[in-house]
């Protein structure tokens, strides 16, 4: 997933800096197309929270002043980046499993990966989406 990730970084001419102290696990400085990563997390977290700020950096970018004009849009904005992650995660998480698609178990993806539980209908329907897509290539 890291040359994804990378490939995905440079094709959205973003820059990303790991600093040693930040007041929220990561930015997207829309800006300066700059991502900023809290170092102290696990890599893990800094994978999912990347992610996440690249989200914002495909979907928002050129209107990412409406982030902070009413709530709801940030709520939007938001969970269109959690999505975005969300997608990646899973395409990664199908690609790389040795089993048949009907042994995945999308329950067990959420719990692995600490995601949400609001995001269990998510997670289903891209395990769906990626799964029956690939068995039909």
């Amino acid at each position: 997933m890291d040359s994804e990730i990378n490939e995905l970084i440079k094709e959205l001419s973003v820059d990303v800096i790991y600093v040693p102290r930040l007041d929220a696990e990561g930015k997207y400085i829309a800006a300066i197309n700059t991502i900023v990563i809290d170092d102290r997390l696990s890599e893990r977290d800094k994978r999912r929270v990347l992610l996440h700020e690249l989200g914002h950096a495909a979907k928002h970018q050129n209107n990412y002043e409406l982030y902070n004009c009413a709530y709801s849009l940030h709520s939007k904005m938001e969970n269109e980046a959690n999505e975005f992650m969300l997608d990646s995660l899973v395409q990664s998480y199908i690609r790389t499993v040795d089993l048949d698609g009907k042994y995945l178990n999308y329950m067990k993806f959420i719990e692995d990966n600490e995601i949400d539980t609001r995001y269990e209908f998510v997670v289903k329907e891209l395990f769906t989406k990626y799964i029956y897509r690939t068995q039909i290539v």
